[in-house]
């Protein structure tokens, strides 16, 4: 693996990689153990799902734009070890509260509130980060380890999470989430990273968010696409509220539900794998094709099809979201200035992300109205044809692979 995972020869990129690595353990098994309790407080309800998922969502969209200007100001891995202290302490709080039979959904809901305001710090402090730990030439590789160390400790834990569920100990899924976020920070605390030299003294906030907007309109692929991507997210959401009940309804429980986060985890691995080997010569356009087997799921899922048939496709949804997130990731940190890195991701997630909350929200309600099975295939149908009219898009084209640089020692 010297060629393939060279990139773990680099000190600080091999901290952040174990830092990742297992704090998506302990998310693995809390995904699903929050569902569940949920669903067990609040009478199998999709609504109080939606709602606990929800206000971790809205309070994430919230703190990003701010997130953005806060990470281009301060040290970026520093901002991520307050990120996960504050995610230990919440999940060993839920955790708590779900020993001693307090739990309740109002309590759950205030709770990711707290997480989702550390959570929206995550995404703009990590992108502009990997460029700072990592050489050049390896940035795609390194990307491709990233999403590759969610999956290849991670795969098994939605499963573990599963059949600690189904034993009647949620709280001991969120502990040992809890526990990877304490961990993570620890080997977060150990990065260094050298003085950037395009830090100036700080201009006013709303100064320096502007400067944010114009750069991230100035990135053409990003402006034009982005609202298409928020369209999809907001459809993808049904999956994760009716996805755990039609489980429980017709499969048997957390079990199967386990397994199917399970076999996604697996096609993360092989997609990750597949990424660090593939550069293809238009990477934008590939990453925008990759993610297609997804909604199929959802088709799937609609038509209760055999759970064998719904692993395979989970399967191929992991591989292209792997394959999907490492060559985005690649071609924004190349093409965003460093100097304003964090701030245009913070745009760019705060546009597609924007509309998840009312999705997670809504899809409760909508199924109720029309029904599960329409609810599934709706978001389906709306999934599949943003696809088509973000890849009919030139800027999408036009993004070529850069040119092989040597590897730094």
């Amino acid at each position: 693996m010297k060629g393939r995972a060279g990139a773990l020869a680099e000190r600080d990129f091999r901290l952040v990689f174990s830092s990742t690595t297992i704090s998506a353990v302990g998310d693995g098994v809390a995904a699903i153990a929050l569902v569940f309790a949920v669903l067990h407080i609040a009478h199998d309800s999709p609504t109080a799902v939606g709602i606990v998922l929800a206000c971790r969502q809205v309070a994430a969209g919230a703190v990003t734009l701010a997130a953005g200007v806060i990470a281009d100001r301060l040290p970026r891995h520093l901002i991520l070890v307050s990120v996960a202290a504050i995610q230990a302490v919440v999940q060993a709080a839920v955790a708590a509260l779900l020993f001693t039979g307090h739990a309740s959904v109002a309590l759950l809901a205030a709770l990711a509130v707290v997480y989702g305001l550390a959570d929206g710090f995550e995404l703009p402090a990590t992108q502009g980060l990997i460029p700072a730990v990592i050489s050049r030439a390896r940035l795609q590789q390194a990307n491709a380890l990233l999403g590759l160390s969610r999956s290849i400790l991670g795969f098994g834990a939605p499963a573990l999470g599963g059949l600690l569920v189904a034993a009647g100990s949620p709280g001991a899924a969120i502990l040992i989430d809890s526990i990877s976020f304490a961990v993570a920070a620890v080997l977060l605390v150990r990065v260094r990273v050298a003085p950037r030299d395009d830090v100036v003294a700080p201009e006013p906030f709303f100064a320096e968010l502007r400067q944010g907007w114009a750069e991230f309109r100035r990135q053409d692929w990003l402006f034009t696409t982005i609202v298409f991507f928020g369209v999809s997210n907001f459809a993808n959401q049904s999956f994760g509220v009716l996805g755990p009940l039609v489980m429980k309804q017709h499969y048997g429980g957390a079990a199967a539900f386990g397994a199917l986060l399970s076999f996604f985890g697996i096609g993360t691995i092989l997609g990750g794998v597949l990424a660090m080997r593939w550069h293809p010569g238009r990477p934008l356009l590939v990453s925008c094709l990759a993610s297609w087997p997804m909604p199929v799921v959802y088709i799937l899922l609609a038509y209760l099809a055999p759970l064998p048939l719904l692993l395979a496709f989970e399967v191929l949804g992991g591989i292209g979201l792997a394959v999907h997130l490492a060559l985005w990731f690649t071609v924004f940190q190349q093409h965003v200035p460093e100097r304003a890195r964090a701030r245009v991701s913070s745009y760019d997630a705060f546009g597609s992300f924007v509309l998840v909350p009312v999705g997670t929200a809504v899809a409760g309600p909508i199924a109720g109205a029309v029904g599960i099975k329409t609810t599934l295939i709706a978001a389906a149908a709306t999934m599949l044809a943003t696809k088509v009219i973000i890849v009919s898009h030139r800027s999408v084209w036009a993004i070529r692979r850069e040119a092989p640089e040597p590897v730094t020692a």
